[in-house]
C-alpha cells in the first residue's frame, strides 16, 4: 500500500496560476496575495499525533496483513474525510462585519462590534474562532503590523442567526491603516485540524497620536503672547464699570449693593466679551539629528495635546505646518481635523533654516 501526500485546490485556482506560470516565469511579490486560497488547512498538536498514530498503525497493518489494522487504517482515514465535510460546512456561508469607532487614538482600546451571521439555511455553525486579517498597510515610519486585536469565540451560531461580539483592538503606532479583512477557523469537530477562512472587509483607520494630560499650560517657552487689547464696554458677563441707572436702562442690571451704600440706583457695565484664541504652529522640518524619530513623535504627541488642552479650556485653535494650515474653530470637531493632520503628518525637507519646534501664538 504506498500512501502519498497529495494538496488539493480548486481548478480554477490552478487554471489561473498556470496561465501566469505561462506567460511570466518569474511572480512579483505585490502578485502574490492575488492567489491566496479560500481555504487554509494546518495541524493541531493533537492532529499531529493522530497522523502519526495513523501511519505507525498503518505500517504495521502492511507488514503484518492484518485485516483487522486495516480496518482500524480506513476508520482513522474516514474520521479525516468526516473532518474535512463538517468543518468546510461550519465555516461556508458565515459573514462578518466589522464596525470600529469613529476616532480611535495611539495607546487606548477601540472597542470594536463584530457581528457573525450565518446564511445557511438548516446547518448551525460550531467552535467558530475570529481573527483580524494580516494587514499590508503600514503606520506612519513603520511597515510592520502595529496593533493587537483579541480573538473572538463563539461556540455555536444557529442557522439563519447572528451574533454579536465586543473585540478590542490597540493600535501602537499612529498613522493610516488599511485594515484588509477577517479571517474565521474552526477545529470542528475532532480538533485535529484548523480550516480557516478569509473574509473581505476592507476598512480604512486613521490613529490619532497620544494625547499627554496637560493641566496647565505656561506662558514661558513654547507659548507667545500678543499685546492684550484695553478692555472695552459692551456686553460680556465680567464687570466693567458702575454708573448711575437710568429711565432707560433694565432694571435687572441694577447693582443692588452699590445703590444701598450711594442712597441711590446704581447700575452696572460689562466688559466687551473677547473672543480667545490659539495657534499652534509646528515647524516639521527633516533634520539630521540623532534619534529624530523619536524625538519627532514626541513633537506631534506635544501638538496633539496642546490641541486638546486649548480645545477644552474654550480657546478658538487653529493648526499651521510646513504641510497644512487650519484657521482657528472652536469644538470637538475642529480638535478631530487637527488631530487628523497630526496622525498623518511627516518631517518634510525645507531649503529654510527652520528648526524642529512647535510654537503657540495667543494673542
Amino acid at each position: 500500500m504506498n500512501i502519498r501526500l497529495t494538496l488539493a485546490a480548486p481548478l480554477p485556482w490552478l487554471t489561473s496560476v498556470a496561465k501566469l506560470i505561462s506567460k511570466n516565469k518569474k511572480i512579483k511579490k505585490s502578485k502574490i496575495s492575488l492567489f491566496i486560497l479560500p481555504r487554509t488547512l494546518s495541524f493541531t498538536r493533537e492532529g499531529i499525533r493522530f497522523i502519526a498514530i495513523l501511519f505507525v498503525i498503518g505500517i504495521a497493518a502492511i507488514n503484518t496483513g492484518n485485516n483487522l489494522l486495516y480496518l482500524v487504517v480506513a476508520m482513522m482515514l474516514s474520521l479525516i474525510i468526516i473532518s474535512g465535510i463538517l468543518s468546510e460546512s461550519t465555516l461556508r456561508g458565515i459573514d462578518i462585519y466589522r464596525t470600529l469607532p469613529k476616532h480611535i487614538f495611539t495607546g487606548r482600546s477601540a472597542i470594536a462590534k463584530l457581528t457573525a451571521s450565518n446564511q445557511k439555511r438548516f446547518l448551525p455553525s460550531f467552535s467558530l474562532i475570529i481573527e483580524e486579517a494580516p494587514s499590508f498597510s503600514r503606520p506612519i515610519k513603520s511597515y510592520a503590523k502595529e496593533f493587537d486585536a483579541v480573538s473572538g469565540y463563539i461556540l455555536k451560531l444557529p442557522a439563519q442567526a447572528s451574533l454579536t461580539q465586543i473585540q478590542s483592538y490597540v493600535f501602537q503606532k499612529r498613522g493610516f491603516y488599511k485594515l484588509r479583512g477577517l479571517t474565521v477557523k474552526t477545529r470542528f469537530p475532532f480538533g485535529f485540524f484548523l480550516k480557516e477562512r478569509r473574509i473581505e472587509a476592507p476598512i480604512d483607520v486613521v490613529v490619532y497620536p497620544r494625547l499627554k494630560p496637560m493641566k496647565r499650560v505656561h506662558s514661558a517657552g513654547d507659548i507667545s503672547h500678543g499685546l492684550n487689547p484695553a478692555l472695552l464696554k459692551g456686553q460680556g458677563t465680567h464687570l466693567y464699570n458702575i454708573r448711575d441707572y437710568t429711565p432707560a436702562d433694565d432694571s435687572r442690571i441694577i447693582h443692588w449693593k452699590s445703590s444701598a451704600k450711594a442712597a441711590k440706583l446704581m447700575a452696572k457695565e460689562f466688559e466687551q466679551e473677547k473672543k480667545k484664541t490659539a495657534k499652534i504652529v509646528f515647524y516639521n522640518a527633516l533634520l539630521p539629528l540623532p534619534n529624530f524619530d523619536d524625538t519627532f513623535e514626541g513633537m506631534v504627541e506635544k501638538a496633539a495635546s496642546l490641541a486638546e488642552y486649548y480645545i477644552r479650556s474654550g480657546f478658538e485653535v487653529g493648526f499651521k505646518s510646513l504641510t497644512a494650515d487650519l484657521p482657528c474653530k472652536s469644538g470637538r470637531e475642529q480638535l478631530y481635523r487637527i488631530l487628523k493632520e497630526l496622525a498623518l503628518i511627516e518631517p518634510v525637507a525645507s531649503n529654510k533654516n527652520v528648526p524642529l519646534a512647535i510654537k503657540v501664538i495667543v494673542p
